[in-house]
C-alpha cells in the first residue's frame, strides 16, 4: 500500500518557523560584492567605499529600494501589518532617493542659501539626525511585528550598525565643538559607506526571514 507522509503544520497560535537560509545568503552576497569592488579598484581600494559613485554607494541604494519593495510584498503575504508595511515602503523609498540623488548633501551644503538657520550645525545635519531618531521609532514598531527572537536580534543589530555609520559621519561636527576629542581611525571613516550597506543588509535579512501568515 502506498504510504502517505503527513505534513506537519503549525498549531493555531504558534508562529510559523523563520526562513533560516536567507540571512547567510544575503550577507554573503553583500560582503562578496564589497570585496569584489575593493579588489577591482586595488591598490586604491578605498575608492570602492568613499566616492558617491562607488560600488558601495550603488549597493546601498539598491538595498534600500529592495527594502521598500520587500515591505510591500510582506503586506501582501500578511507578514506585516498594512500600515507598518506602507510606512516602511515609503521610508526606504525616500532613503533610496536620497542615496541616489544625494539630497541630504544638497541640504547640508546649500541650505544656507535658503535659510539663515543653517549657520547652526544641527540644522545642517537635520536629515541625518532625523534618520537616527525616526529609525529608532520605526525599528521599535517593527520589533513588535516580528515573530522570532533571532529576527528581532538581526533588526537591532542593523540599527546599531546604522547608528555607528551615522556617528562616523557626524564625528567631525562633534569634534569641531570639542576639539579635545580624538580623531577616528582612518579605516573606520573609509568604511562608513560599507557600514551603511551592512546595516541595510541586516534589516533586509530580518524582513526576509519573517514568514508569511498561514492561510
Amino acid at each position: 500500500m502506498p504510504s502517505h507522509r503527513q505534513v506537519s503544520t503549525p498549531s493555531p497560535g504558534t508562529a510559523p518557523p523563520p526562513l533560516p537560509w536567507v540571512v547567510p545568503a544575503l550577507l554573503g552576497a553583500v560582503v562578496g560584492f564589497l570585496l569584489l569592488g575593493a579588489w577591482s579598484l586595488a591598490p586604491n581600494w578605498e575608492r570602492a567605499f568613499r566616492s558617491d559613485q562607488s560600488p558601495a554607494a550603488w549597493l546601498s541604494g539598491a538595498l534600500l529600494l529592495a527594502l521598500s519593495v520587500t515591505a510591500l510584498r510582506m503586506v501582501g503575504d500578511r507578514a506585516l501589518p498594512r500600515l507598518l508595511g506602507a510606512w516602511l515602503a515609503l521610508a526606504f523609498f525616500v532613503l533610496a532617493l536620497d542615496e541616489q540623488f544625494m539630497l541630504h548633501e544638497l541640504w547640508k551644503f546649500r541650505c544656507h542659501e535658503w535659510t539663515d538657520a543653517c549657520r547652526w550645525s544641527p540644522v545642517r545635519e537635520a536629515p541625518m539626525l532625523a534618520v537616527a531618531a525616526v529609525g529608532l521609532f520605526t525599528m521599535a514598531w517593527l520589533h513588535r511585528a516580528l515573530l522570532h527572537t533571532g529576527t528581532r536580534a538581526l533588526l537591532w543589530a542593523g540599527l546599531a550598525v546604522g547608528w555607528l555609520a551615522i556617528g562616523v559621519d557626524q564625528w567631525p561636527e562633534v569634534q569641531a565643538r570639542w576639539r579635545s576629542l580624538p580623531e577616528l581611525p582612518a579605516l573606520l571613516t573609509t568604511l562608513e559607506e560599507g557600514l551603511e550597506v551592512v546595516a541595510e543588509a541586516l534589516v533586509l535579512g530580518a524582513l526576509l526571514r519573517q514568514p508569511g501568515s498561514q492561510r
